[in-house]
Formats: structure tokens, sequence, C-alpha cells
């Protein structure tokens, strides 16, 4: 079947087999340190096996006062290390390129026993969440530039071909970005000459200390709240982020209070491939290679995504975890249909698989 989601693609030095990947989806499959546990390594020997080109690991927190849910993978100390190792050679001797992807959720963070307050660029509490916030001092910020630093390099020490920063979904560096969060009246604020300045700060690290290293960037291109992000901020700053040196965007959109709950972004009332409207304005204003995920559930919405130049890759999320042939039945290899996806959000996580299958998933059978 000649379909263009199937047509390399190439990155620096990287070569993608096809335009299609696994976005990253928490699993909770960490052990209570954060650390890599054999269920994890399956869950991925799994997905790598599914034919698509780079699997983006779930959100490594760089800080545990950043850790945005209990048993989240960890990047942040140097145990870590053979874990990620071991779980990068996995994926990549399937045939996938491992991406780890680096988490702060900061003002979505998980509290600890001992603290009830989190942290953000400014003192306003999730909604959804209701946790008191911390103001982060210009010192702090510095200190977690170095921390998004540090789980990089063990991410590449262990072998991962790219990182991507999460910087959406309401979590830490979207928190910088965004007018509902950021209420800084300093240099991190967003009324200065250098708007974004913290995130542009860990990008410009990252680049330098790891000057071959894929580096991705997911954005929320909007908040879909009043006085939220728009897609009119939203472009200059990713000009901003490609000038200083990363190499693929990804797009989503949302943070807390609009991607949960019944009025969810991503719900079943809203429409196919919810962000490519968004990402063709990203991938027209910019030039750059641009990947989009939500609600990408047929392999032909994929290929006309693709084919009209709205986006360069394709994440595949609940859609796969719903059906792990998706991609096989795409290419034709498999002669069915796609099992739709139905946009319960019942997946909690994901790592049981989609709750409507009676079978174990795959990497939980003996």
């Amino acid at each position: 079947m000649n379909r263009q989601i199937f047509s390399k693609f190439r990155l620096k030095d990287k070569e993608f087999k096809n335009r299609l990947f696994l976005a990253a989806l928490a699993t909770q499959y960490a052990d209570k340190n954060g650390r890599v546990t054999d269920s994890m390594i399956q869950y991925y020997i799994h997905y790598a096996l599914t034919g698509v080109a780079f699997l983006v690991v779930e959100a490594a927190s760089v800080s545990n006062e950043g850790r945005g849910w209990s048993r989240q993978l960890s990047a942040n100390h140097i145990d870590a290390l053979p874990g990620l190792t071991r779980l990068a050679d996995e994926i990549g001797e399937r045939g996938s390129l491992p991406i780890l992807q680096l988490h702060h959720a900061g003002r979505q963070a998980l509290p600890s026993d001992k603290n009830n307050i989190v942290v953000g660029p400014s003192a306003i509490r999730c909604p959804v969440l209701n946790r008191p916030v911390r103001v982060l001092s210009p010192k702090e910020i510095s200190q977690l530039v170095e921390k998004f630093t540090f789980s990089a390099e063990l991410a590449y020490k262990a072998g991962f071909q790219g990182i991507e920063l999460h910087g959406a979904h309401g979590y830490l560096l979207h928190q910088f970005v965004s007018p509902i969060t950021n209420k800084r009246d300093d240099e991190y604020g967003l009324n200065n000459p250098e708007p974004y300045k913290f995130p542009l700060e860990v990008v410009r690290s990252l680049r330098l200390n790891f000057p071959k290293m894929l580096i991705f960037y997911r954005i929320s291109a909007r908040d879909y709240l009043p006085k939220g992000l728009t897609i009119d901020k939203t472009l200059p700053f990713v000009q901003r982020l490609l000038e200083n040196g990363v190499d693929l965007i990804s797009v989503s959109g949302g943070m807390y209070q609009s991607l949960h709950g019944p009025e969810s972004i991503v719900g079943p009332s809203t429409p196919m491939g919810v962000f490519r409207n968004d990402s063709r304005a990203i991938k027209e204003f910019t030039k750059a290679p641009i990947a989009v995920t939500g609600k990408i559930q047929f392999p032909s919405l994929a290929d006309e995504i693709i084919t009209n130049g709205e986006a360069d890759l394709i994440g595949l999320g609940r859609m796969i975890l719903r059906d792990n042939d998706w991609v096989r039945k795409a290419s034709g290899e498999v002669l069915e249909p796609v099992r739709e996806c139905l946009l319960c959000n019942r997946c909690n996580y994901h790592k049981r698989g989609c709750p409507d299958d009676s079978d174990k998933p795959f990497w939980l059978r003996e």
C-alpha cells in the first residue's frame, strides 16, 4: 500500500524508517524509586515491535519535587543509568530509535509526604489539583536548567538517540510560557526583551552540551482557556526554540484544566486530528520538522496530514494502545481495518492496555 506515512524521513544524521512514532504515554511501571522495571522493559519491547520508527519513552522526572505521579520514571540520579541503558538497548535492538522525554510537573506535581507545596513560576494554583504553589527564585530556575542538563546527560550515556522536552499540558516549561501561569515581573516574566527565557535556557544548555543529540520540544500550541496561550503567541516562541537548537517541534495542546473532565479538548466530541490546524500553522510559519498527535484515529487521516504538508511525523498514543496492529494494517501487511479507539479515557496510565480488550496486553502475558 503506497502511503506517505511509510516514506522515510531524515533528521540530522538519523533516518526514520517511516513517519510514525509512539507518543509518550505514562505507565507507572517504574518502581517506587523511579527505576526501570522488567514490566517497563517488556512494555517498550512490545511497542518497538509494532513497526513505528521511534518511541518517545514516557516522561522522566528531572527532579524529585517535579514528579507528576507516583512511580514516575526518574532520570535525576546516576543510579538510574543502568536501567535507562537497558531500556534504550532493548528498544534499539527491535528496530526503533529510543527517545527519552524529560519532564518537570511544576504546579501540577505530586506533593511529598513532608511538603504539600509544589513549585511554579507564579503562586497560581492549578484548578484541577488545587495545590499551594511556591514561586521559584532565579537561582532555583538556574539550578533547574542544570537538572535538565544532567538528565539529558544520563539519556546520552544510556544510548538514547534524542530527548524530548515536555513543554506541553501545563507542566513546568509550559507554565513559564503561558500567561495564565506566568505573572512574573523579573527576567523570567513574559513582558521582557527575551520572554520564554527559562525554556530557552534549557534548550541552549542541552544543545551546547550535546551537539549531536536530537532535541525535540513538545508544545501546547494553545491553552484552550480564556486569556491563555494562543497560536499567535506560540509561533514566535517556536521560532526562538528552533533558533536555539531544537530539531523538531511536537504539537499538542491544553493544560490540565482543558484536558481533564467532560469538556476535555481530546474527548469524544472534538474532531479527529484535533491539533492538525495548529501543526499546519507552525509548519507554514517555520518550515521546520513538525510532529503532531491528537486523535489521529485512522491511517487515511495520518496519510492525509503528511501528504498535505501539515506535519512530517505522526504520533500514535491511544490508537496504537487500542490496536497493536495499527501500523501493519496501515501498510497492508494485515488485511483488516484498524480497531477504533473508543475515546473513553478509561485507559488510565495506559499500562493495562485497552479496558475493552478481554486479553491481557502482550507485555503482561506469561
